[in-house]
């Protein structure tokens, strides 16, 4: 009698082994990473709500480069301006040193703006997230994203607007 219930038991234990082995890969074939890298959860997985807000992410990505790059030229134009200021002190040239520093500012804020972000959005959180909650979030993050990429788009446009105008001086 012992080794028929030390077998049911082992029958038992060996099939619950086995079940969990079968449900830890279903849920990694449901998880969905981005271009990046980045795991997105099962949650995610064919959710056009988080493939819209990876793909605003991924589209803005490539111009933090262009932050970059504007904000050297900036401040190269910011030296270039105080190199003036100390010959000739004008109206002019004040306005455009104060411009150039705004603009500087702007930019370096989208760059980190971007960087919060990334660093704050938690794809596997939409895991511990009932549905409510997770579209919640979901749309959270979406206007977070949307703000990031409206800030880097007028920081790009206004740095290249003032260096255009400022590059024959």
């Amino acid at each position: 009698m012992k080794i028929l219930i030390l077998n049911i038991l082992a029958l038992l234990i060996l099939a619950g082994c086995n079940s969990e082995n079968k449900d830890s890969s279903h849920s990694d074939s449901t998880t969905m990473q981005d271009p990046n890298g980045h795991d997105h959860g099962s949650h995610a997985a064919g959710d056009p709500r988080v493939a819209e807000v990876m793909a605003i992410h991924d589209s803005i990505m490539p111009q933090m480069g262009a932050i970059m790059d504007l904000k050297q030229k900036i401040t190269a134009n910011l030296k270039t301006t105080d190199s003036l200021l100390v010959v000739k002190s004008t109206d002019v040239l004040k306005k455009r040193k104060e411009e150039a520093f705004t603009l500087h500012i702007q930019l370096d804020k989208a760059d980190k703006e971007m960087m919060n972000w990334m660093h704050q959005y938690k794809a596997d959180t939409l895991e511990k997230l009932g549905d409510s909650e997770a579209t919640a979030y979901i749309a959270d993050q979406k206007l977070k994203i949307e703000t990031v990429r409206n800030q880097m788009n007028k920081g790009i446009a206004d740095a290249r607007a003032f260096l255009d105008k400022n590059s024959a001086l």
